[in-house]
């Protein structure tokens, strides 16, 4: 889309100056030259044209990008343009939605995401580290984990770094890598049946609970006491839900319940199985605590559910800010104060 153009220091071609070598001068200088003679060496990319890419690519044009920006439509087709031949290759192509990567722009797209949020990380840590304020720190929560340990942490958080600003997200474990891979997130506590195998993340396991069947008070079946009893009923349950009951069932040596919805909010759930007469999974001990238990109840079921780990999961230690630190610590203990190492 942008290839081509002209080398701003000279205003010629890369062709003109391929044509010029044998006249005796100094291509030394020239962006036109080192592009052209760029084969195996990692190429110069530079940061302001890597969000510019960013913003374009996920504008769908450079119009919807300049609207956002303090750049002309004119100085960012330049940077994509003077992108496109540090990298060599094509980034952007015109379809019926506007511009959409290529195949070497979606890989640069996402290292560019990547590079974007370690930079800012940087920046933030500097800050913190000089100031104890600054920066904006990202986390995801389970809907069980933001109620239960989320409150008490962040009034101690909020203590020792009251600069710093916060954004949370209610999140279920459906796409944990996914996370990362986009940079969205400073670090998450989710539930998970098991750790996805292979998946690059560090985790630090803070609670390890079995399961329970949750319905609404006078429920017809809040009183049956076998699994098989409950495989008619429609099922209310997080990503890693349906998984286990499909594995349940099977081990009693029967199909999975058909009717399973899954939910990503803990709140949401419990209204439906409110008032939708559905049934859900949750931790015997949290629900204990929940506020939002009244008018549900626990069934009394013979058969043994399995256990359910709440972890701790970032890229690697040393990728978090002194912010980030503070607070995973901090979740860290309360964590430690609802279920004992050991326990």
């Amino acid at each position: 889309m942008f290839m081509g153009g002209s080398c701003k220091e000279c205003e010629r071609t890369a062709a003109d100056h391929s044509e010029s070598r044998g006249e005796g001068k100094d291509p030394e200088n020239c962006r036109a030259i080192k592009i052209a003679d760029r084969t195996s060496a990692i190429p110069f990319m530079n940061l302001k044209h890597l969000k510019i890419f960013e913003a374009v690519a996920e504008a769908g044009s450079i119009r919807a990008a300049a609207r956002g920006s303090a750049l002309t439509q004119p100085a960012m087709t330049y940077a994509i343009r003077e992108l496109e031949q540090s990298v060599g290759a094509q980034l952007l192509v015109r379809s019926a939605k506007g511009v959409v990567p290529t195949e070497i722009g979606q890989a640069l797209l996402r290292r560019a995401r990547l590079l974007s949020n370690e930079v800012r990380r940087a920046e933030e840590e500097i800050a913190q580290l000089r100031d104890r304020a600054g920066g904006l720190l990202r986390v995801a929560f389970s809907s069980f984990a933001m109620e239960q340990l989320l409150p008490s942490a962040l009034l101690d958080f909020r203590r020792q770094w009251p600069g710093v600003a916060l954004e949370l997200q209610e999140l279920s474990g459906a796409d944990v890598k996914g996370l990362w891979d986009r940079g969205d997130f400073d670090f998450a506590i989710l539930g998970e049946l098991e750790p996805a195998a292979d998946d690059g993340l560090h985790r630090e396991v803070l609670l390890n609970f079995p399961l329970t069947a949750i319905a609404r008070a006078g429920h017809p079946l809040a009183r049956v006491r076998s699994m098989a009893r409950l495989q008619e009923a429609m099922w209310v349950v997080p990503p890693y839900g349906a998984e286990l009951l499909k594995r349940n069932f099977a081990a009693l040596g029967m199909p999975a319940p058909r009717d399973v919805v899954i939910c990503h909010s803990w709140q949401l759930g419990a209204t439906l199985v409110r008032k939708a007469d559905a049934l859900t999974l949750a931790s015997a001990s949290l629900f204990a605590r929940s506020t939002a238990r009244k008018g549900l109840v626990a069934l009394r079921l013979a058969d043994r559910l399995p256990n359910v780990h709440v972890s701790l999961l970032m890229r690697d230690r040393a990728s978090l800010t002194p912010a980030a630190q503070a607070f995973s610590q901090g979740l860290r203990a309360v964590a430690h104060a609802v279920q004992p190492p050991g326990r």
